[in-house]
């Protein structure tokens, strides 16, 4: 291999139109610099190569994140995580708080009110307010409390049952304060339409009321639970389970009813939470998985390091994924003949 081709192969590594415009005249001010009879680069010049390609890249990924579409969905995503996440936080104390005015004594021991869980429940709302109300800078900074407590929950739950079964939330809520510390080009109310926000708040009231409702109600059959994975809790009733279907679908409408180019960015801003969920709920159970977990006298062993680095990359890998095909369905001509 020559020289020439060496520094073809290197250059390789920088983005396309980067190349296009560059590569020439880079290939021959290294060829003019190189020593007489040279046949391999010197490693100064590799690792100059190598770096600029990693600038360019970071500076190119850059960019395209720095779009007005991006800004938008970011915006959009920091509002419903916190509403998903105030969901997931309020559901039980709203129950208690249900019981309690129903006088239910029995169902109310001493730890009748969890105030750990309150107090994040009302930081996730005090976020999702903020954000509607265009306080984004303000929103990311408290979701940073938010965001700390879920991440302390996964560890602790990890410590004790090394059960990452939750991880999923402390990923979303990771997400919520880099998303809205970006400042959007729009308003929510602009970006959404009223409408869509009255959907969101719907969805989240009918959620975090479903046990409530079917608690007064004693509509659900307690001795019959419902299990499934969409509704993420152990078990329900069938009233509660249909009120929670119910309040996801209106989610789901509020953000697959938005323009085509905020929707697509949004199913790609969320691939690293699904990811994570399926990895957490399916990949990583103990029989039959394909990350299989082995255990011990009913206990579950910890996860390996191959198991900790495919929870690590898989979601940073896949998402990297969708924003690539994403690009490429958008890039003109794309769906030219």
């Amino acid at each position: 291999m020559t020289l020439h081709q060496v520094y073809r192969w290197l250059l390789a590594g920088y983005p396309r139109a980067y190349r296009r415009q560059y590569e020439d005249e880079l290939i021959g001010v290294l060829l003019d610099d190189a020593a007489p009879g040279q046949r391999r680069p010197a490693a100064r010049d590799v690792l100059a190569l190598l770096g600029g390609a990693l600038r360019a890249h970071v500076r190119q990924v850059g960019a395209r994140f720095s779009v007005d579409a991006w800004r938008d969905a970011a915006q959009v995503l920091g509002l419903v995580a916190a509403l998903v996440l105030f969901v997931r936080a309020a559901r039980v104390p709203v129950l208690h708080l249900s019981m309690f005015a129903q006088s239910y004594p029995d169902g109310i021991g001493e730890d009748f009110v969890s105030w750990p869980r309150c107090l994040v429940a009302v930081l996730w709302l005090v976020v999702a307010v903020s954000a509607g109300a265009g306080w984004g800078r303000v929103a990311a900074a408290i979701a940073v409390g938010g965001a700390a407590f879920e991440v302390v929950r996964v560890a602790e739950a990890y410590g004790q049952y090394s059960t990452v079964r939750n991880l999923w939330p402390a990923v979303l809520a990771a997400m919520v304060p880099l998303a809205l510390a970006l400042r959007a080009p729009r308003s929510l109310t602009a970006t959404l339409a009223r409408w869509r926000l009255g959907t969101l708040a719907a969805a989240t009231l009918v959620s975090v009321g479903a046990p409530s409702v079917a608690m007064v109600t004693a509509a659900d059959d307690s001795t019959a639970p419902i299990y499934g994975t969409w509704m993420f809790t152990v078990g329900v009733g069938r009233v509660e389970a249909i009120l929670l279907t119910t309040g996801y679908l209106l989610f789901a409408l509020a953000v697959l009813s938005t323009p085509t180019a905020l929707r697509l960015r949004l199913l790609a801003l969320v691939v690293p939470v699904g990811v994570t969920l399926l990895l957490s709920r399916v990949g990583l159970g103990t029989t039959g998985t394909f990350l299989e977990r082995s255990s011990h006298d009913g206990v579950v062993d910890a996860l390996t390091w191959a198991q900790w680095s495919t929870v690590a990359l898989a979601p940073v890998v896949l998402f990297a994924v969708a924003v690539v095909i994403l690009h490429h369905r958008e890039r003109p001509g794309a769906h030219e003949a």
